[in-house]
């Protein structure tokens, strides 16, 4: 029969047993918490070094685009408008009309001006081959008055010839010479209005030309084209409104043509190199589309040092802040085809700053492909002014 002591030693053995395998479990517990935890850090540590320490992320992005103003080029009223906000325009596009009165009234006074010059400078050059042609008759008629006297002047020592008729010659010869040199003036003063010149380029005709020129253009500019093909951003004309030159009518903004501005804190520029490959998510369209890029440019200067008020507080002293300088990232046009983008929208840039062979500062990746806005639609109305004004030079020569 158990006695209670012996009772109680069995118990005090039961629990140095549990205590024992409670701590063995609490142990193994512990080591396996810090082996994952060892696990993790090694695992991060390996992801740092292999993958995380080659990018650079920011969200503070921004789709950014050419905004093309589109402005009045002559004065005028406004008589149409035919864009409005949104509306997809190509170059040449009309987007503006003025009202004509005005211009059509200069365009044919200039029209009359040059047909005028053109006869004036024509009937110039006419009356300098008349002064030619009366030159070469007054110089045959000099050159014969001096034969008759120079034969007259041996006759009239032996007598064959008397002195009057010897006198009447040199009178002859005298008045040719008068006329040959009034002659010689007249051609001298007509000739030295056409000088070097020709009906075309005389500069009579260049300044009358000129001021057709003007007066074509601005009539042609009474009709305001879109400069390149875009999205109607903004428009601020109304019809019926006067406007002058150089009053901003609407803007443009080219939709294939967009860029990320990227604001990245100067700590994280060091790795940062023109060329390195960005992968870029939006909010509206989130992590399912993966937007790639370039980074095209690294700015010169953080926001602060461009702006008006400087950063100090009202005591003057400058404030220590972590400075953002922007990068230009460019995007894929046939990625932006696919997914449109918006000016100022939202994004997440990511940059793998793996391959740092680029340039930090002075180089531009892919200059090639750049989004430089260019238009010829303005160089088209000088070509036809030139045109219209030759076909009126031409219309008048006789």
């Amino acid at each position: 029969m158990n006695t209670p002591s012996t009772m109680d030693d069995g118990n005090d053995v039961l629990d140095a047993q549990n205590d024992a395998q409670k701590y063995r479990e609490r142990k193994t517990r512990m080591g396996i918490a810090i082996g994952t935890f060892l696990l993790i850090g090694l695992l991060w540590a390996l992801y740092w070094f292999f993958v995380s320490r080659y990018h650079e992320e920011t969200e503070n992005a921004y789709v950014a685009g050419s905004m093309v103003v589109v402005n009045a080029q002559t004065v005028g009223t406004v008589e149409a408008i035919l864009a409005e906000e949104n509306q997809v325009v190509k170059a040449g596009d009309v987007l503006v009309k003025l009202s004509p009165t005005d211009a059509q009234v200069a365009l044919a006074q200039a029209s009359a001006q040059l047909a005028n010059a053109t006869r004036q400078i024509q009937n110039t050059f006419n009356t300098v081959g008349v002064a030619r042609a009366q030159m070469a008759q007054a110089n045959s008629a000099v050159k014969t008055a001096q034969d008759a006297v120079n034969r007259r002047a041996a006759l009239v020592r032996t007598g064959a010839v008397s002195k009057e008729e010897y006198d009447q010659a040199l009178n002859t010869l005298t008045q040719a010479l008068a006329a040959q040199k009034t002659t010689m003036e007249q051609y001298k003063t007509a000739g030295a209005q056409v000088a070097g010149t020709t009906v075309q380029n005389h500069p009579a005709i260049e300044a009358a030309k000129a001021a057709f020129r003007s007066a074509y253009i601005n009539n042609k500019r009474l009709e305001v084209l879109a400069p390149t093909d875009g999205v109607i951003a903004k428009r601020n004309v109304q019809v019926g409104q006067q406007i002058s030159q150089g009053v901003p009518l609407m803007s443009i903004v080219a939709a294939n043509q967009l860029w990320v501005e990227a604001n990245f804190k100067e700590t994280q520029l060091e790795n940062l190199r023109v060329g390195q490959p960005v992968e870029l998510t939006s909010d509206v369209f989130g992590s399912s589309v993966k937007f790639k890029g370039i980074v095209q440019g690294i700015g010169i200067g953080t926001g602060s040092a461009f702006s008006v008020l400087p950063a100090q507080n009202a005591t003057g002293n400058w404030i220590k802040i972590v400075q953002r300088i922007p990068v230009r990232i460019q995007l894929d046009a046939a990625e932006l085809k696919a997914h449109p983008l918006r000016v100022g929208m939202s994004m997440i840039a990511n940059v793998n700053t793996r391959n740092r062979d680029g340039a930090v500062l002075g180089t531009v990746a892919g200059s090639e492909n750049l989004s430089n806005l260019a238009t010829n639609v303005y160089g088209q109305d000088e070509d036809e002014a030139n045109r219209e004004a030759e076909k009126i030079i031409n219309a008048n020569l006789h």
